[in-house]
């Protein structure tokens, strides 16, 4: 009976261990695991140090260093879709350049979808520029303006040491060794309300690493961590280009500086002529292009100011029309005259959730042109009306 009995202690002792666990392992599909959410770069040890710099005087060597510039790494957690339809965390990694006269400051765009955050204009999609934030979902997108004592609780713009000066309510919580460097350690409060850590190396009053974390409305904590590297490099930072209106769909006028272009039609065609056949596995893609000049100057047009951008795609540019006589041709437009044309793109026969742009003067016209997708283990190529 005593075995009996041990052997039922030992069994709720597993229990409760396997209970102690479930926040780290999930024991029902979909559940989100709360190891998601923790902070991805370990904070080193923070150690008292006698007759350390008040915070105010380290504030002021920020403010009065020889910093004119670096490139930072972000590595943080942002929201990710889970099971279910839950919100979960993942580490992502971003690269980034700051100046700090003028304020300013880039992040560059993230790989993870190639053709679906294409290089349109050599940007990143979130830009700093004095108290003024430029910020895109894509390259595709145009851009929203913001403040930055307006700017969303996953702001990027106090990442920049610049603005660290002015932050609110500041303490020295005392020194760390931070990859063998001795840094002070500050906590302050940025223009968004968000509390901060910073570490400065002693030796300059330089950056090392800032830290900051907000909650979404689910409670959920994700963070922000920037790392510094290669300082007083060349940087130049410029306001973006709002020649981007945004995406629009098929058959919808984008305004140009003397009328409008159009997308019309989108079709795809597998196999071609006779003499005029895509490659193996691809596929061509025809856009249908409209132009009006309603003036007050003529228009220069070409099919090469066009490219192709998507699943599969990344930045096809205009081929040899099956068909020459419907082809969009290089010419002048005048005032009160319309033509509209055939831009071809040869891509592989697979690629889908495809974006057309006009590189065009003043103007970048980016149109949806998404293509079907075919059942799962169809090959685009065999569907009946391919």
């Amino acid at each position: 009976m005593r075995r009996s009995l041990a052997v039922q202690v030992l069994m709720v002792a597993l229990l409760v261990a396997a209970c102690d666990q479930a926040p780290t392992h999930p024991s029902s599909f979909g559940a989100l695991n709360e190891a998601e959410f923790r902070q991805p770069l370990p904070e080193p040890q923070i150690r008292q140090i006698a007759h350390a710099p008040s915070v105010n005087d380290l504030l002021g060597r920020i403010a009065a260093t020889s910093l004119q510039s670096a490139e930072f790494q972000i590595v943080g957690t942002e929201p990710t879709p889970r099971p279910q339809g839950q919100i979960g965390a993942q580490v992502y990694r971003q690269e980034g350049t700051l100046a700090t006269k003028p304020p300013s400051l880039e992040l560059q765009p993230r790989d993870e979808y190639p053709g679906q955050n294409a290089n349109l204009d050599g940007r990143g999609n979130y830009v700093v520029i004095g108290s003024t934030v430029y910020k895109r979902g894509s390259t595709f997108s145009e851009w929203q303006l913001s403040s930055t004592h307006d700017a969303d609780p996953s702001s990027f713009a106090y990442v920049n040491p610049s603005t660290w000066p002015a932050s609110s309510g500041a303490t020295l919580l005392g020194e760390s060794l931070l990859n063998g460097m001795a840094a002070w350690v500050i906590q302050a409060t940025d223009g968004v309300g968000r509390t901060f850590r910073a570490w400065i190396r002693e030796t300059d009053g330089y950056p090392l690493r800032y830290t900051t974390s907000y909650v979404n409305v689910k409670g959920a904590t994700y963070y922000i961590n920037a790392l510094y590297k290669r300082f007083n490099i060349p940087v130049a930072i410029e306001a973006p280009s709002q020649s981007n209106h945004g995406i629009v769909a098929m058959g919808v006028a984008i305004k140009l500086p003397s009328g409008s272009v159009t997308v019309t039609d989108v079709a795809f065609d597998c196999l071609g002529i006779a003499n005029r056949k895509p490659a193996p596995q691809h596929k061509f893609v025809a856009i249908t292009v409209a132009f009006n000049d309603s003036g007050p100057e003529p228009m220069s047009i070409t099919p090469y100011a066009w490219r192709l951008y998507g699943d599969g795609v990344d930045g096809a540019t205009a081929t040899e029309s099956v068909n020459p006589a419907s082809s969009l041709a290089a010419q002048i437009l005048n005032p009160g005259s319309h033509v509209s044309g055939i831009v071809t793109f040869e891509v592989p026969e697979d690629a889908y959730q495809l974006f057309t742009v006009g590189k065009l003067p003043e103007v970048t016209a980016v149109v949806n042109v998404f293509l079907p997708i075919f059942p799962v283990g169809l090959p685009p190529c065999s569907h009946p009306d391919g």
